[in-house]
Parts: structure tokens; C-alpha cells; sequence
């Protein structure tokens, strides 16, 4: 199945991404540092992005676009943005601001990029069972009791309340 194949080579790509972009910004320290303290988030985030990669695959089988593939770049964006303060570490002059502000948001970023996973996997399936782009004896079909259609836009307003409390919650949110 190249849907599973396609998945697992984007869950592991964009793993070893981050592991790349954190070993260049912190060395071997900063990857250990950054796995142990952000894993519940980093796991999610590449899972999310590999099982998005296989049901776009899917998609693309019946020959059908699917835009929610661009939340993709939204996780991969979210990762990076997690360590990106360590590059400024290089570039003292410009890096103290940037440095504080990347440091103090990581966190939200990372749980932008886990909501825009669900988001991004739920619009997906709602494309797929939309379109009915699934065999009837297949995995996919045992899936589609759900109405992807109405649960896409529950999962976004729920997101959207996550993100603004997690947001709001720390001492550096709304005032």
C-alpha cells in the first residue's frame, strides 16, 4: 500500500527534520533537551503530518485535489519555530528579541501545529467521504460512520478555543 508507505516516510522525514534543524541550532544536547521536554508534542505533530501524507495519497488515487495538505506545512512550520530561537544564539546582535519571543511562544507554536494536524486530518476524511473515495470493504469505509463534514467544523472551533486559552493562560498571553 503506497498510502502507508507514503505516511511512514513523511511521519520519519519530518521527525529527522526537526532532529536536523535541533542538532544545528543546540547540537546533541539541544535534540535530547528538546525531544524529552516537547515529545507530546513533536510525536503528534509527525504522526499527524504522516497519516495527512497518506490519506492525501489516497486522495490523489481517485485522481481528486484535497487544499488541507497544506496544514502539513503548518506542522512543519510549528516544529521548526520550536527551535528556531537557538539560532539566534549565532546572531547576538539581532538575536536577543527574537531569541525571548521564540522562547516564550514555543510551546503555543507546537500545539498550533498538533491542532492544525487534527484539523487537517478530519477536513481530509471529510473530503474522502464526501466524494466517496473509499472501497466499501475497506479500512476507510469502517471509519466513515462519522459525519466528517459536520465534525470538521466542531474540531475547528474547538481548536481555535485551545489555542486562544492556552494562549490566554500564560502569563505572557491576552492581558
Amino acid at each position: 500500500m503506497k498510502e502507508v508507505r507514503n505516511g511512514f516516510i513523511a511521519f520519519i522525514s519530518l521527525l529527522t527534520f526537526y532532529i536536523l534543524v535541533n542538532y544545528a541550532a543546540a547540537g546533541y544536547e539541544g535534540v535530547i533537551w528538546n525531544l524529552k521536554n516537547y515529545w507530546m508534542y513533536v510525536f503528534p505533530i509527525s504522526a499527524g503530518f504522516g497519516l495527512q501524507i497518506a490519506l492525501y495519497t489516497h486522495i490523489k488515487s481517485y485522481r481528486e485535489s484535497c487544499k488541507s495538505i497544506a496544514t502539513g506545512g503548518i506542522s512543519a512550520g510549528s516544529m521548526v519555530a520550536c527551535c528556531l530561537h537557538h539560532v539566534t544564539d549565532a546572531v547576538p546582535l539581532l538575536g536577543v528579541g527574537i531569541s525571548y519571543f521564540l522562547t516564550l511562544y514555543t510551546e503555543f507554536f507546537l500545539l498550533i501545529g498538533v491542532l492544525s494536524s487534527v484539523v487537517g486530518t478530519v477536513w481530509m476524511l471529510s473530503t474522502i467521504q464526501k466524494n466517496a473515495l473509499f472501497e466499501d470493504s475497506s479500512f476507510l469505509a469502517k471509519v466513515m460512520f462519522v459525519d466528517y463534514e459536520k465534525l470538521k467544523i466542531v474540531v475547528l472551533i474547538f481548536s481555535v478555543l485551545i489555542a486562544v486559552w492556552k494562549y490566554s493562560s500564560t502569563p505572557w498571553g491576552f492581558v
